[in-house]
């Protein structure tokens, strides 16, 4: 019922090329891996830091405009906090990646976007339009309570 088979191989093993297939299988187990580059945003930190002072500008300038106003106040440390969180997390999340690459713009290159390149004028100017109108308006409010008068 169940006969005895047995297998001769075709041909004899080379334990050589056995071996050599088997180390380029291992090969990549034993190279660490490479971290992917982190582009990042790649804007230079001179545009975070007027992003930043525009934000403050507006703050300080409505917390001046309040005069004594205690409920107006709190609510300007609420928003400052929240403005605090909203970039604080961001940052954090952006750290996660590791180290950014060196922003083209540093390098006197142009920065590549969607639309294509853009010079260093057209990053300020398209990044910082919004924090700045945000802090003329702040500043705008501070001159009309000061030309008129609180609680007038």
């Amino acid at each position: 019922m169940f006969e005895q088979q047995t297998l001769i191989a075709e041909s004899e093993v080379c334990a050589e090329a056995e071996v050599r297939a088997l180390e380029g299988l291992l090969q990549p187990l034993s190279v660490a891996p490479v971290a992917p580059a982190n582009a990042g945003f790649q804007l230079p930190a001179r545009v975070w830091q007027i992003m930043l002072s525009c934000y403050g500008i507006f703050f300080f300038a409505i917390f001046l405009a309040t005069g004594g106003s205690t409920a107006a106040r709190f609510a300007i440390v609420v928003s400052v906090l929240y403005t605090a969180m909203y970039f604080g997390v961001a940052r954090l999340g952006a750290r996660q990646a590791g180290r950014e690459e060196t922003s083209p713009l540093d390098c006197g290159g142009k920065l590549p976007t969607w639309t294509g390149p853009m010079d260093r004028k057209a990053v300020f100017a398209q990044v910082l339009v919004v924090p700045a109108t945000v802090s003329l308006f702040g500043v705008g409010i501070l001159i009309i309570v000061l030309a008129v008068g609180p609680g007038v």
